[in-house]
C-alpha cells in the first residue's frame, strides 16, 4: 500500500541542537548516518538535552545553536556566528566547566530508537487541535523523516509493519514517539509554546510519529514513495 513519498529530511550531527536538511541522506544500521552521533557530554556523563532525566541534563539554549558536517567533521554554529568543533575549549566557556562535544560511544545518544518519522496530515491534524491555520511547525518535533500523507496519525498503523523507501531502504516502525518539554521550547525562527505538549498531552497521549529501526541499509531521496508491507 502506497502512502506518498518523502517530502522532508534532517541529520541532527548534536543531540538536541538544531539540524540540516538534506535531499538526500544515507541509512546504515544504526540510522541516519551520523544523526546524534555527537553531544554535549558533562564530567558526570550525562549528556546536554532539553530535560533533565537519569541521562539527561537540561542545558538551556542548545535548540539556539546548528549542528552540521562539513569535511572535517561536526561543527555547531553558535547565535553569534561563531564555529566550534570538537575539542574546542570555548565550549566549556559556553555550557559550563568540564563540558565537551563528545562523539558516542558504548552508550547511544539516540532515545529510543534509530530513525523518526512523521506524516504532514498529522502536522496538519495537531495544528487544527492548536487552533492555528497552519500545520505545526515540523522543526518543532525533531524527526528524521517527513512522509507526505492524506490521513492523520496514518503512520501509527504502520506500528509493526515494514516500511520500504523508494525501493532500497526498509525500516520496521516500532512505536508511537512520546514527546517531550523539548517541543515547546524556543528555538531559532520558532518562539517558545506550551500549547504543543499540552494538546499532545490531553489528545494524543503525548504522541506523535514514529519510531522506527533499520532493516534494509540504503540511501533515501526527497520524492520517494513510502509504502508499506
Amino acid at each position: 500500500m502506497v502512502h506518498g513519498a518523502v517530502v522532508g529530511l534532517v541529520c541532527f550531527p548534536v543531540k538536541s541542537m538544531l539540524g540540516q536538511a538534506h535531499e538526500r541522506l544515507v541509512f546504515d544500521e544504526r540510522g541516519v548516518v551520523g544523526d546524534r552521533l555527537w553531544a554535549l557530554r558533562y564530567e558526570d556523563g550525562k549528556l546536554g538535552s532539553g530535560k533533565n532525566s537519569r541521562r539527561f541534563r537540561r542545558t538551556p539554549g542548545l535548540l539556539e545553536h546548528v549542528a552540521a558536517y562539513d569535511d572535517e567533521g561536526p561543527v555547531v554554529t553558535t547565535p553569534d556566528g561563531e564555529t566550534l568543533r570538537p575539542g574546542d575549549p570555548r565550549t566549556a566557556e559556553l555550557f559550563g566547566a568540564g563540558v565537551e562535544l563528545a562523539r558516542e560511544s558504548d552508550v547511544s545518544h539516540q532515545d529510543a530508537a534509530a530513525v523518526s518519522i512523521v506524516g504532514t496530515a498529522s502536522l496538519r491534524a495537531l495544528g487544527e487541535l492548536l487552533g492555528d491555520a497552519d500545520p505545526v511547525d515540523v522543526r518543532r518535533l525533531r524527526k528524521n523523516i517527513v512522509v507526505e500523507t492524506d490521513e492523520p496519525w496514518v503512520e501509527e498503523e504502520w506500528v509493526g509493519r515494514e516500511i520500504d523507501f523508494g525501493g532500497e531502504l526498509r525500516l520496521r516502525v516500532t512505536e508511537r514517539i512520546e514527546r517531550c518539554v523539548m517541543t515547546t521550547q524556543a528555538q531559532r525562527g520558532l518562539p517558545a509554546d506550551n500549547r504543543v505538549l499540552k494538546t499532545l498531552t490531553a489528545t494524543r497521549g503525548m504522541c506523535i510519529g514514529v519510531y522506527a529501526d533499520v532493516v534494509t541499509p540504503g540511501t533515501l531521496a526527497l520524492g520517494a514513495t513510502v509504502a508499506a508491507r
